[in-house]
């Protein structure tokens, strides 16, 4: 009859031990899981950050080559405009003088 206790008693510590090496396996895989899911989060955001750095420097890049082409069309139109007054100046001023001194 004492043996019996004495291996239901062994049985009941391999049972605890077991228990507890389970738990402490449960926590270490938890702790590698978190672990793991935060360096993944990390590389994601780090990923993230670099595609839209990429995304808003060619969007940048395009504006600034839309200013460049708007301001290259205005000064041709000013460059334009003022050859035009240049063609018609002599004559406007000899009118103006015309009209003035008449």
């Amino acid at each position: 009859m004492e043996d019996i206790i004495m291996k239901v008693m062994s049985i009941d510590r391999e049972a605890n031990d077991i228990m507890k090496q389970t738990q402490e396996y449960l926590e270490a895989k938890e702790k590698d899981i978190k672990s793991s899911i935060e360096e993944m989060r990390s590389e994601i955001m780090e990923k993230t950050k670099s595609e839209t750095k990429a995304m808003y420097d060619s969007v940048v890049k395009d504006a600034e080559n839309e200013a460049s082409k708007i301001r290259e069309n205005a000064k041709k139109q000013c460059d334009e405009l003022e050859n035009n007054f240049n063609k018609v100046k002599g004559k406007l001023e000899k009118d103006l003088f015309t009209r003035i001194f008449r």
